[in-house]
């Protein structure tokens, strides 16, 4: 069978399993590269030396990079000698890569570049107000709103990245104080909302109604809180939240990410006595395991600084 077809029923048995749409889109820029790469048409053409060249041609990457590519071609052609698309296992010929575990401290936004990312974004919103002439200078004011608001929500939840720029309107419940998040997986997770995000989101709401009225109605028309430019009724790409990051990262004069806001929130919680079983459900882990393994540091950490409190001499 060609590798080409091969990869589509691949895909599709992954959709079938409900993987959630970032992980298969993963697993195809993987696979597709290979298949780039490799200047065999079929299955059965592969042999040891065309997996052997292709690692060797992307040993520059990042261990987790390699180590990611080799999982997924390893499952890829597990799954295609289970459904005799080829004659040979050839996942046998990809070894994992073993390495030792090292558990360091996730980092972390201090309270005090938490008060410059959002002393920078009041600035940003200030000056883009004093050039609201045209639509193009008036929707460029939205996004520095809609940045506020952004912010806000990572660091007041801990979600992930994709999981903000897909909200929609209907996930926020005022009433129950809850926001329903599509977390990996498409599993819904309702978590409550802080009092500091109430208060950015009533602010955001209000200071969209100052807005002028094509961009009113542009926001109204879509379901999701952070429309598309492009089109309301699609949601804002991920990509414009990184580049918000970038410029985040000239603020602050260090890489940030979205990811950062996550390992932010869940180590603040761990600071703030908050049981393991709750962050566990706030970050939409499956298991509070998932979230004991990657928190170890920080963890272990908090607890010696709260059982050396009892060492007394007297």
């Amino acid at each position: 069978m060609s590798l080409e077809k091969a990869i589509s029923y691949f895909i599709l048995a992954l959709e079938s399993e409900q993987l959630s749409k970032h992980s298969i889109k993963a697993y195809k820029q993987d696979l597709n590269q290979f298949c780039n790469w490799t200047q065999k048409q079929t299955l059965d053409e592969l042999n040891f030396e065309d997996f052997q060249d292709y690692f060797s041609e992307i040993a520059g990457l990042k261990i987790s990079s390699i180590k990611r590519k080799r999982v997924v071609l390893h499952r890829f052609l597990s799954f295609c000698y289970r459904k005799k698309m080829c004659e040979h296992k050839l996942d046998e010929y990809i070894d994992p890569i073993r390495s030792k575990k090292v558990t360091v401290p996730k980092e972390v936004l201090t309270k005090e570049e938490i008060a410059q990312i959002q002393h920078f974004l009041i600035e940003e919103k200030e000056k883009a107000s004093l050039k609201r002439k045209t639509a193009y200078y008036e929707y460029l004011y939205y996004c520095t709103i809609r940045n506020e608001f952004l912010i806000a929500f990572l660091l007041y939840t801990g979600c992930r990245a994709h999981e903000v720029v897909a909200l929609k309107k209907k996930d926020i419940d005022l009433e129950k104080n809850t926001i329903t998040l599509l977390t990996k997986g498409n599993k819904y997770n309702p978590i409550p909302i802080h009092e500091e995000l109430f208060k950015a989101y009533n602010n955001y709401l209000n200071e969209c109604r100052q807005l002028n009225e094509e961009m009113q109605i542009y926001l109204e028309s879509s379901p999701y809180l952070f429309p598309s430019k492009l089109a309301p009724e699609q949601y804002m790409a991920t990509r414009t939240l990184h580049d918000l990051m970038k410029k985040l990262s000239k603020v602050t004069g260090r890489p940030i990410h979205a990811h950062l806001f996550r390992h932010t929130f869940a180590s603040y919680c761990i600071a703030s006595n908050m049981d393991i079983s709750t962050i566990s459900s706030l970050i939409s882990h499956s298991n509070p395991s998932i979230t004991l393994s990657i928190y170890t540091h920080e963890i272990d950490a908090h607890n010696k600084q709260e059982q050396i409190k009892k060492l007394h001499f007297n």
